[in-house]
């Protein structure tokens, strides 16, 4: 039987690794006004506009990390002329001359807020206390609204034990004041963030689920060098890993280069960022790196090469990419393949065959469902060999499930029309 086995799994690399490439386009819109989150398995998985948020507190219990949108043209300042007891006294005339703080470009957890950070316990914007595990606030910070507006802002505490912020903002002159208690609960296991909004007072829960997506194209403050080779920040315009989703980039090499074995995959926020296109000044266009490859293990561990191809500058804020699926994750997996469902071809366009290495008695259903957990198909099987049909649905990455003599068999399907 164990070679039975290995005869599949050999068959089934062999037609996963002939995958066919395929094109697809993420748009951001004109000015690039919204962020993009994107599935390698299953195509788009949200748009949301990146103008509803000022600052966002990443949801780890443990953690103190709280970002700005400085990608949205949201600016902060830590007040350089007081503490917290400043609070009545905030002056922002000379605030033209203060140095504005960014999120780190490559740690998501590291915030414009932590920018002065002076390791364990400091934080930036507070210290933590090993006795009570809370951290507290000692900085005072203002922030400039897209709209150009200033808030005053404090973060008095965090309650690492129940997850729980708590701040007060205003007007600068002390008016529209308002205490927030902040619970980021029930966000910690599936957002990378909370996201809050000065302007309408409230959460804002804008991220699809964490294990939804690999790739957010996305505006946000990076270090870029001039001509001089001097650092600077500015804001750009890019492509941001999700949390657990590696990628190792070659250049220069062909397109067809397909060793994604090569070198070790990176886990950080840009291992593909925005240095991959540049602007043209000769031809006044946007021109795109060429013998560039990216491969990505996604977030199902699943393997791919990625490379993009056209980037439409702000007109649309379109980008143009290839990927094509090298390997699967589960098939290296042996409990997967002795929990005796198996599917071919995979992927598929639509018409593939089902065999059920169990003993099956009358009839049995078996449904696939999508990568948010909803069913989208489902049909009643009697023999042990089977086809099914799937050509309605949409290209991605699906779960098919079968309850057979009280176990339960489980396989994962590519759709590639």
């Amino acid at each position: 039987m164990k070679n039975i086995y290995s005869f599949l799994l050999i068959l089934f690399l062999s037609i996963q690794l002939h995958a066919d490439p395929i094109r697809d386009t993420v748009s951001m819109g004109a000015g690039y006004v919204n962020d993009v989150f994107y599935s390698l398995d299953s195509g788009i998985v949200k748009i949301e506009t990146r103008a509803n948020w000022e600052i966002a507190f990443y949801t780890n219990r443990w953690s103190a990390g709280i970002q700005v949108n400085d990608g949205g043209g949201v600016q902060l300042f830590t007040y350089p002329l007081g503490d917290k007891d400043a609070w009545n006294t905030v002056d922002v005339s000379q605030i033209d001359e203060w140095t504005p703080m960014v999120n780190s470009d490559t740690v998501w957890e590291d915030g414009a807020f932590n920018r002065n950070a002076l390791e364990h316990p400091d934080y930036g914007w507070g210290v933590y206390n090993t006795i009570n595990h809370s951290v507290n606030g000692d900085s005072l910070f203002i922030v400039k609204l897209a709209n150009g507006s200033l808030k005053k802002l404090f973060i008095e505490s965090k309650n690492s034990v129940t997850n729980t912020y708590y701040f007060k903002y205003a007007d600068i002159d002390g008016s529209n004041e308002k205490s927030e208690v902040l619970d980021i609960t029930p966000y910690m296991d599936n957002r990378l963030f909370l996201y809050y909004s000065l302007s309408l007072g409230m959460p804002v829960d804008r991220e699809p689920d964490i294990n939804s997506w690999d790739l957010v194209f996305s505006r946000y403050s990076a270090i870029v060098y001039d001509n001089n080779n001097q650092p600077s920040d500015y804001v750009v315009v890019g492509i941001a890993s999700n949390n657990g989703v590696g990628v190792a980039k070659h250049h220069p090499v062909e397109v067809s280069f397909a060793d994604w074995m090569a070198k070790p995959f990176e886990e950080y926020r840009t291992p593909i960022g925005h240095e991959w296109k540049e602007f043209n000044m000769s031809q006044f266009a946007w021109t795109v790196e060429d013998s560039l490859v990216y491969f990505i293990k996604n977030r199902n561990g699943n393997i791919y090469k990625f490379y993009p191809e056209f980037f439409s500058g702000q007109a649309t804020g379109s980008t143009a990419f290839v990927k094509e699926l090298l390997s699967f994750s589960w098939l290296t997996d042996s409990q997967q393949r002795v929990n005796g469902l198996a599917v071919s071809p995979n992927p598929t366009n639509g018409l593939l065959r089902l065999d059920v290495n169990e003993d099956l008695t009358g009839t049995a259903e078996i449904v696939f469902f999508d990568l948010s957990g909803k069913k989208v198909y489902s049909t009643l099987v009697s023999d042990r060999l089977a086809s099914v049909d799937l050509r309605q649905l949409h290209d991605g990455l699906y779960v098919a499930e079968m309850r057979i003599n009280g176990k339960l068999l489980r396989a994962k399907v590519m759709l590639q029309h």
